[in-house]
């Protein structure tokens, strides 16, 4: 039984449809991702689970329990936000226990468990500090331990590493999935950063315009999206996109022809002989295509270097193409410099073909 069911959900803000039609489980002790650009509808979802926002329609089961018109009080969910939101006042211990305070905890209950807590995330140094005292690190520590003591069902994640600096995201990522780890807690992680999610999460639930595009786990997204647009969202640098007409197709293969000149011939994911003449789009990631000369059987396309970047372990050579721009993923000594007329061929097993309605074919 799922730990966390969604069923049918919608949200209207009066004419704005933010989220439809809306079905997702999530199991118990799973790191589940929501992931998708800016106004997508992920926050707003993270909130109806919260019991933040009224539903419009469907419902929301959390432990076999149907919380869709409860108080948030009532859902046993903890939720840690983007701000850090502690007070300034009290100390790491205080801060920790104050919803067990609230909630009307004995204080030697209240200490004992907020140790207990602090222990877990390495903060029982820290104890008797305030939060200007600690780094942005430690803080967002305290948050994730004001939400842990109180033993949650569910616990509920908005975009929580967005105001931390490049390293301390890289830190808090393994911080938070070892706590996964040790805590098998259900975890419902809100973020538009595809690395937090790919890195974090056992599942991704990837949003465009208020609706769910795929459900999977991230590497079936990275290597089966569904559409172009996960396609393009996940991975970085983003996948590259050609346009391309079906010069023939069979029930195991299909043949493109890009541009004027360019052939290229793949296996489809589904049955392709009705594609023939057909617009079509060949995605190919960068890391799976390389640079050949342009007089190869292999070249599919002749290119010409714009741009190198070389990031040590990694070289990424943008060209342009008759088929638009194109990012090519190499070694860190790839051998490329700016104005090279080359070719580029394509790995056939690890290219995708989406039609005229963005769906993989």
């Amino acid at each position: 039984m799922a730990h966390v069911e969604l069923s049918s959900l919608s949200k209207t803000f009066g004419v704005f449809q933010a989220l439809t039609d809306i079905n997702l489980q999530v199991e118990k002790g799973e790191f589940c991702a929501l992931l998708g650009p800016s106004g997508c509808g992920k926050s707003t979802l993270l909130r109806l689970i919260a019991g933040l926002e009224d539903v419009t329609s469907g419902s929301i089961r959390i432990a076999e329990r149907d919380v869709t018109d409860l108080e948030p009080s009532d859902r046993r969910i903890a939720m840690v936000f983007q701000s850090y939101a502690l007070y300034p006042h009290m100390t790491v211990a205080e801060n920790i226990a104050f919803s067990l305070e609230a909630a009307g905890q004995k204080k030697a209950v209240r200490l004992a468990r907020a140790a207990e807590v602090a222990k877990t995330l390495r903060l029982d140094t820290l104890l008797d500090r305030r939060p200007a005292m600690l780094s942005g690190g430690q803080r967002q520590r305290v948050a994730i331990g004001r939400a842990l003591v109180r033993e949650p069902e569910v616990f509920l994640f908005d975009e929580p590493l967005s105001n931390l600096d490049a390293m301390l995201r890289v830190q808090m990522r393994v911080e938070l999935s070892s706590l996964h780890h040790d805590l098998a807690a259900t975890m419902i992680y809100v973020t538009h950063d595809q690395i937090e999610a790919m890195t974090m999460a056992d599942r991704i639930v990837v949003m465009d315009q208020g609706r769910i595009q795929q459900i999977g786990a991230p590497l079936d997204l990275y290597n089966q999206p569904a559409n172009k647009f996960v396609a393009t969202f996940i991975g970085s640098p983003s996948m590259n996109l050609l346009a391309a007409t079906v010069a023939e197709g069979t029930d195991d293969r299909i043949s493109l022809t890009i541009g004027a000149a360019g052939h290229f011939v793949l296996r489809p994911r589904h049955p392709a002989a009705s594609l023939r003449d057909q617009p079509v789009d060949l995605g190919i990631r960068p890391e799976h295509a390389r640079i050949v000369d342009p007089s190869s059987p292999d070249a599919v396309l002749p290119g010409k270097v714009r741009l190198v970047e070389r990031l040590g372990n990694q070289t990424l050579v943008h060209l342009d193409t008759a088929s638009g721009p194109f990012v090519l993923q190499g070694p860190g000594d790839l051998a490329a410099k700016n104005g090279d007329l080359t070719g580029l061929a394509f790995d056939a097993t690890r290219a995708h073909i989406f039609g005229a309605d963005g769906q993989a074919l």
